[in-house]
């Protein structure tokens, strides 16, 4: 046992220095903890923080040199992997040049994207954690697997319309305008603004979960939960009309909103049928943030090296999988294909000329439904085939009665085994540690960015929204919805369930009055 006022922050960051290698995002308090844990010491929380500085340091420096170094990374990545695109901005400060801007993006990935995937790309930042804060933004996609596939990244201060239009601009100067591109986004004014201008001919999607959560801040009730989302993911324009049209006579002030506020496309009836991807949500780029969760306290160059391995080990990993799987479609979507044709029921085939046949039935009410569904043309008036670049589930009934057919022949070549290897044929060869990069001089010091920090620690989470119910920290002890804290409730006593909790319920004095006659307190 060793006393805790021994335990200087030396001896942590001697302790740590290997946990903090593995695992860069580990805080002070996982520190302290683990080494309570371990050595069954008591380690102040002052000992925690400097020992993990200082084991970091040990690892990868100190910040303001990572900044010099991101010009030798940009030397060293062009040599390794030729083609690809490494653009740093520095700016003049008084007699400084401060560090702005930087953007990745491997040939690989450009190549990748270009030739063999959807033309749909899915933009996002999320926020740094290190010392110097900052927005790390990516431009993903995805291949005929669904996997996120991601074609370019980039680290700038603030998400300001110009950082979003250097960045954007950038990317176009990587990929071009591929034809049928889609751009999927949330609601920020900076972003939307950048592609407005950068991108004025793709298409510009805006993610549905975001604009929901814009939304019920001013509309509630449950005629926009019954029909916003439907009206989103309609593939016909006659069922998205409907639905809107149901809100709209329940409050035209909601369309005057969508339509003043939320311009873009988030109807999926609306989308193109060149990108074979209906996603109503930006969700690829959640996962890329997810992805790359674990490196946004490191150092600027570790960053975005660490960024550059990870995406050289998933293309090695992939193109492994690729090699080993035979047939001609991907098996994930042969598997789909089978659960439908699985879920079809009682349906009626009425075939006429040139592999073109009328598919009706009755859906679970008991009304009758009618689709025309053309083989050689690839289209149903469901409109769902022609937006998947997969066989709805009225193509699967036809296809079924016809002898021979194979179901693969009728699915876009997006999703075929060769579009996949040659997606990710393409090596990233391994680069050195950063002590043996080629040495490029700019002509400068590069400087790190002014400090920005707010007072107090870090945050490491972002702050979910009330659409997003996996935590637990914006429901309601009272009236157990989401969205607020039970300070904040304003539920009526009708509202309120059976097993209304503690007395801390509301402030309101005429309703904890009511509940307090009703036995609740």
């Amino acid at each position: 046992m060793i006393d805790g006022k021994m335990a200087s922050s030396s001896w942590v960051s001697d302790r740590v220095g290997d946990w903090l290698r593995k695992n860069p995002s580990v805080g002070a308090k996982e520190v302290k903890n683990k080494l309570e844990d371990e050595f069954h010491i008591k380690v102040s929380y002052d000992k925690a923080w400097l020992g993990r500085k200082a084991a970091l340091e040990q690892i990868h420096g100190s910040w303001e040199e990572s900044f010099q170094l991101m010009y030798n990374f940009k030397g060293e990545l062009e040599k390794r992997c030729p083609g690809s695109i490494v653009e740093i901005d520095c700016k003049r400060v008084g007699n400084k040049m401060v560090f702005s801007k930087i953007f990745v993006a491997l040939k690989p990935c450009i190549d990748g994207f270009l030739h063999e995937c959807r033309p749909y790309l899915g933009v996002d930042s999320t926020h740094l954690t290190g010392k110097y804060k900052g927005q790390l933004a990516a431009a993903a996609g995805v291949d005929g697997h669904n996997w996120l596939y991601p074609v370019a990244y980039g680290v700038f201060d603030l998400e300001t319309t110009e950082n979003w239009g250097w960045f954007m601009a950038q990317l176009k100067r990587a990929i071009g305008t591929p034809p049928g591109l889609a751009i999927s986004s949330d609601a920020g004014k900076g972003l939307e603004s950048a592609i407005a201008s950068v991108f004025p001919e793709s298409e510009h999607r805006e993610c549905m979960r975001h604009l929901m959560s814009n939304f019920k801040k001013k509309f509630h009730g449950d005629i926009f939960d019954t029909h916003m989302w439907p009206a989103a993911k309609a593939y016909t324009i006659e069922k998205s009309e409907y639905h809107l049209s149901m809100i709209n006579e329940a409050a035209p002030a909601a369309i005057e909103f969508l339509g003043k506020n939320h311009k873009h496309l988030w109807c999926r009836s609306k989308f193109s049928k060149l990108t074979k991807c209906e996603y109503v949500n930006n969700n690829i780029s959640e996962s890329f943030n997810s992805w790359i969760k674990e490196y946004k306290g490191l150092h600027i160059v570790d960053l975005v090296d660490q960024i550059r391995q990870l995406i050289m080990v998933t293309f090695d990993k992939r193109r492994t999988i690729g090699s080993k799987i035979e047939g001609v479609i991907l098996p994930n979507v042969i598997e789909q294909l089978n659960a439908k044709s699985r879920n079809i029921g009682k349906v009626k085939i009425s075939r006429g000329g040139n592999n073109c046949a009328e598919v009706s039935g009755m859906d679970s009410e008991g009304k009758p439904w009618r689709h025309a569904v053309e083989l050689d043309r690839r289209e149903c008036t469901c409109r769902e085939w022609q937006l998947t670049g997969k066989p709805c589930i009225h193509a699967i009934a036809f296809i079924c009665t016809l002898r021979g057919a194979c179901m693969g022949d009728y699915v876009h070549e997006y999703f075929s085994i060769a579009k996949f290897r040659v997606a990710y044929e393409g090596v990233i060869r391994p680069m050195t540690d950063k002590s043996l990069w080629v040495n490029v001089d700019p002509g400068f010091k590069v400087k790190p960015p002014p400090m920005k920090r707010p007072p107090g620690r870090p945050r490491k989470e972002r702050i979910r929204g009330c659409l997003e119910l996996r935590t637990k920290r914006q429901r309601c002890k009272r009236c157990k919805q989401f969205g607020h804290q039970e300070r904040t409730c304003k539920a009526g006593i009708s509202e309120v369930p059976e097993d209304a909790p503690n007395k801390r319920c509301t402030n309101d004095k005429k309703i904890k009055q009511c509940l307090a006659e009703n036995g609740y307190f």
